[in-house]
């Protein structure tokens, strides 16, 4: 065995260690900064506030691509405000329904502001969270070679936990 391979084995590279954070990094915080738009009307950070009714959702079918898209009105809190008609509604949506909501400042989209919307527009995020938790710890492995300690691992098992519970709680209750 040649001294090189001796002396790094065991080890990753750094420009191997830059790759693998590069990567992770992306994968991990797309699902965050797709999510933002979302999460902001959610939680009533952006958009005018008010209640949308769903009015119909057609199915479309184009080869292997199937989706839903509901459309509906929305109705400003605001009773000065008018009402905007054809607005995109969340697909998970049923026809006839109500449901507090916040509207899109340019007008075409509105999600849900309850606990059921907040969970669902929290559920991605959570995921692309859940997915950057170890990443602390595999950047000290390789780098050291060391694991974490029996603290550290409950610390991620925790996060894990709570982050992986807010992505499923997310899913149900976009299917409710």
């Amino acid at each position: 065995m040649s001294r090189s391979t001796a002396k790094n084995s065991g080890r990753t590279s750094p420009v191997g260690v830059l790759v693998l954070l590069g990567l992770w990094l992306t994968i991990g915080l797309m699902p965050v900064l797709f999510s933002i738009t979302d999460l902001r009307l959610a939680f009533g950070l952006t958009g005018q506030a008010g209640t949308a009714v769903v009015e119909r959702c057609t199915e479309h079918t184009s080869g292997t691509d199937d989706y839903v898209e509901c459309r509906g009105s929305f109705q400003p809190s605001d009773h000065r405000a008018a009402p905007t008609a054809d607005v995109h509604l969340p697909p998970e949506s049923d026809e006839g329904e109500s449901f507090p909501a916040r509207l899109q400042d340019d007008g075409d989209r509105a999600r849900p502001a309850d606990l059921k919307g907040r969970l669902a527009a929290a559920a991605v995020p959570a995921l692309g969270v859940f997915f950057l938790v170890p990443l602390p710890w595999a950047l000290l492995y390789m780098i050291t070679g060391r694991g974490p300690n029996r603290i550290s691992r409950y610390a991620m098992a925790s996060l894990a936990i709570v982050t992986a519970g807010l992505c499923l709680a997310g899913l149900i209750a976009a299917q409710l």
